[in-house]
């Protein structure tokens, strides 16, 4: 034989005229659980013949009206009091979505052993399942996007630091080029002034200082260093110079511009030039 379901109404009006309290109730208290504590809705002090179908109406209303938009299933508690702080009665039930549940109608699912029990712990185990995957998915998500950035914030600091060192390096090496030009264009025009110099002294003591010989060939090469085999030609076909003079000239040219290269690369790697070995084409002679 099922057991008879107790209703709201139904335990209202027991907790009105239950005899074994030792006086008549005087108020009916609405609270709803939460974990191992719980928070009043609504408190209603009786005094004299009340109508338990409408407490029960009107306590079912506060219930179902707060838990409305609550998710799952929400549990109240009817206190009763009877003169005292503490109540001495209580009657629990059940909202799901702002109606009030009841037996088997009861719309949240029950682990009976049954087929219905079964289904239930299925869509159960799928929900907590469902669950932790969506909270492993945030963690990753959020850990990947916190990676991401830290990525990205390293990167832009790496390209700063790179761009300030090419910057500087680039920078050195126009330094160092420009000290390279510099040089070899002081180290020419000391050159040129060194070969131009016995002739320059000659002429303005008005004697002769050095030999003119030796002023004449220094003079000579440093003209003849310039002159390219179009420029010989050029002279050839003027009538200037003969062609086997050219060919002498040609000759020399070349020998006066292999020995310029050699200083100047010297020169490029930071070594100091040597002397040639040729002066007007034959061997320094030692005083």
């Amino acid at each position: 034989m099922a057991k008879r379901r107790v209703s709201v109404q139904s335990w209202i009006q027991e907790a009105l005229t239950d005899p074994d309290k030792g006086g008549a109730c005087n108020m009916l208290s609405l609270v709803l659980m939460k974990g191992l504590g719980q928070e009043e809705i609504h408190t209603k002090e009786i005094s004299g013949p009340q109508d338990a179908a409408a407490l029960a109406n009107f306590f079912v209303d506060k219930a179902t009206g707060y838990a409305q938009d609550l998710p799952g299933i929400q549990t109240f508690k009817l206190l009763a009091f009877y003169g005292t702080k503490e109540p001495m009665a209580s009657f629990p039930f059940t909202v799901f979505e702002g109606a009030l549940t009841a037996g088997d109608a009861a719309p949240w699912s029950r682990h009976e052993p049954s087929a219905t029990g079964l289904m239930a712990q299925l869509m159960k185990h799928n929900e907590t399942i469902m669950q932790m995957m969506v909270g492993i998915v945030q963690t990753h998500a959020v850990a990947a996007l916190q990676r991401e950035t830290e990525h990205r914030r390293e990167q832009a600091e790496m390209n700063l630091i790179m761009r300030d060192v090419l910057l500087s390096l680039r920078k050195e090496e126009n330094d160092m080029r420009l000290g390279q030009l510099r040089f070899a264009r002081e180290t020419g025009e000391r050159e040129l002034l060194g070969k131009a110099l016995p002739s320059i002294l000659n002429y303005v003591l008005g004697r002769e200082v050095l030999p003119e010989s030796h002023a004449k060939s220094e003079l000579l090469d440093s003209i003849l260093a310039t002159l390219t085999p179009d420029d010989l030609q050029m002279l050839v076909a003027m009538g200037k110079v003969k062609p086997e003079q050219a060919a002498l000239l040609a000759n020399y040219a070349n020998v006066l511009r292999e020995e310029a290269e050699k200083r100047a690369a010297m020169l490029k790697r930071g070594l100091p030039p040597e002397e040639g070995p040729l002066t007007n084409g034959k061997e320094q002679q030692s005083p």
